[in-house]
């Protein structure tokens, strides 16, 4: 009798053990620092900061890690992980800190902004300051059309330690007073993951800093208020 209450004892030992083996693999504890960090589990929102993930019979799910601040991050945890908790940590992101939100940003980045001149100013004198800002603020012009009112710059690419952001700028003539000698201006900016080539660029709705001024000194210089 001992020796069956011993194999007993033995079994359900070993049957508890398994249980937790299976247990461990069928789900894991994700922690993600910052701890504001939203977690997204095949494309869906589990949590903020960490969660259980279960794999429900698949072999590995996707992560994904969004933050203000830090670079989003898309991981493969696989389920013969032999870690029960994986911990994650977020890449500050730069151009976040190099860059504003708000309201001047809702007025500059990526829209068509326009720019009344004086009405004693000279076509020349337009033209004048508004290369002369554009090339101040850093940009190097790859069109320039006196004919048409036209110039457009090359992009400017700020690049930061794991992502670049180009900006280009725009003016154009605006024809939708019906006034002559009026124009419109664009910052454009957009925003890659290191090494992703061409394909990587996307909008970007933050205004940089190195260009914060630009449309502001072009609408003040040229409405005479410089």
């Amino acid at each position: 009798m001992y020796k069956t209450l011993l194999l007993t004892t033995f079994l359900i030992f070993c049957l508890n053990i398994q249980a937790q083996y299976r247990r461990h693999h069928e789900y894991k504890i994700v922690v993600v620092e910052p701890r504001d960090a939203e977690i997204y589990v095949n494309n869906e929102l589990l949590g903020k900061g960490s969660c259980n993930v279960s794999f429900l019979g698949r072999e590995k799910v996707l992560l994904t890690f969004k933050c203000d601040g830090y670079e989003t991050a898309t991981y493969s945890l696989l389920r013969s992980n032999l870690e029960q908790t994986v911990t994650y940590r977020l890449e500050q992101d730069e151009a976040f800190f190099n860059s504003e939100e708000g309201k001047d940003a809702a007025q500059y980045v990526n829209k068509w902004v326009p720019i009344v001149p004086r009405s004693d100013f000279s076509e020349d004198d337009v033209w004048r300051r508004m290369i002369s800002i554009i090339t101040n603020a850093g940009f190097a012009l790859e069109k320039i059309d006196k004919t048409s009112g036209w110039i457009r710059t090359f992009p400017s690419v700020k690049s930061y330690k794991i992502s670049d952001v180009r900006t280009t700028l725009e003016v154009r003539p605006d024809y939708s007073t019906g006034e002559k000698n009026q124009f419109k201006v664009r910052l454009y900016f957009e925003k890659r993951q290191k090494n992703t080539g061409e394909e990587g660029w996307v909008k970007y709705n933050r205004l940089l800093n190195d260009y914060k001024n630009v449309i502001p000194d072009l609408i003040n210089s040229l409405g005479g208020g410089m």
